[in-house]
């Protein structure tokens, strides 16, 4: 089954079935009109020490404009920061949201948080709940494929033990790649500071590379949500089994990305203007991108899953 035919099988499986958007609905509704928790006072301490550093006697005036930049990037983020977008876990669980990629539409409500131990408690509570949400949506769309490599639970309480296994397992997850990256990004972070004082070139090339293996290693695990919510497999398993997939499927799984995110940023451009229409409009194009998104994640479930049969269907044919 190619990129097209999964996006296909994706819609027919979602069909009609409207509860499955209530997660990703109700999550753009409370960033549409609950509270706003902005890290603004914060984003500007770091970034007038930033504007300092670049107006620092001996810096030299390549390193001084681009952390002048860095300054205006930081100002300009604090200034649309919101910690509640944390419950929104659309890389790793794939959950759409309009408000996410938009950014806020209202102005009311707006609680400036300028103590970092609150904004970091903050964003972890809201954050453990945004996965725990996250995975019961992805065991739903799972629930409505007839595929997958575990048994769909038959009960309630059934439900419930798989989702905080997958939940629990989710974490780790995050956990794992977080110790990899901080480990990899202390000696380049030192090594592009040196370098920088000796040539910002060398610098920002090294940091490049660092960020492309980064990258790279995300292209990888792109099937771990997947293999966990469908196969139901330990999280070593599931890393394992994201690797193969994309090793095996490697165009068709960078065309899938691309294609999904493509769809999933024009809808988000299209339906910012029907937000103008406020507050019918916003309502519309909630729902929208809700069922636009969830589409999308159901068709990664049918592009991965699809992967696996195929691979197992050759390997009882050779």
């Amino acid at each position: 089954m190619g990129v097209i035919d999964s996006l296909s099988a994706g819609y027919r499986f979602l069909g009609r079935r409207l509860e499955l958007l209530l997660i990703p609905v109700a999550l753009d509704i409370l960033l549409w009109l609950g509270p706003r928790f902005s890290v603004a006072p914060l984003s500007e301490r770091l970034a007038g020490f930033y504007a300092e550093a670049a107006r620092m006697e001996g810096v030299p005036p390549d390193m001084a404009a681009m952390t002048a930049q860095v300054a205006d990037m930081l100002t300009e983020v604090g200034r649309h920061s919101n910690l509640m977008e944390v419950m929104v876990s659309g890389s790793l669980l794939h959950v759409p949201s309009l408000l996410v990629a938009i950014g806020p539409v209202a102005e009311d409500h707006v609680f400036e948080i300028d103590n970092p131990l609150a904004a970091a408690v903050i964003a972890g509570v809201l954050g453990l709940i945004g996965l725990l949400l996250g995975v019961v949506y992805m065991n739903l769309l799972a629930r409505r494929l007839p595929l997958g490599g575990a048994a769909k639970p038959a009960t309630a309480a059934d439900f419930a033990r798989t989702v905080l296994r997958h939940w629990l397992m989710v974490l780790l997850f995050i956990l794992m790649v977080a110790v990899l990256v901080v480990a990899g990004a202390v000696p380049v972070v030192l090594g592009t500071a040196l370098l920088t004082f000796l040539s910002p070139a060398l610098g920002m090339l090294m940091m490049l590379f660092f960020s492309g293996g980064v990258m790279v290693l995300f292209f990888y695990l792109y099937f771990v949500a997947a293999a966990l919510v469908m196969d139901n497999l330990p999280l070593h398993m599931a890393v394992a089994q994201s690797f193969t997939v994309v090793r095996k499927n490697f165009w068709s799984t960078l065309a899938f990305i691309v294609l999904t995110s493509v769809i999933s940023l024009g809808i988000a451009l299209i339906m910012q203007r029907l937000t103008a229409i406020a507050p019918i409009g916003t309502a519309v194009a909630i729902v929208i991108n809700a069922y636009i998104g969830s589409g999308l994640a159901m068709a990664l479930l049918v592009f991965y899953r699809t992967r696996i049969l195929h691979a197992a269907a050759e390997e009882i044919a050779g």
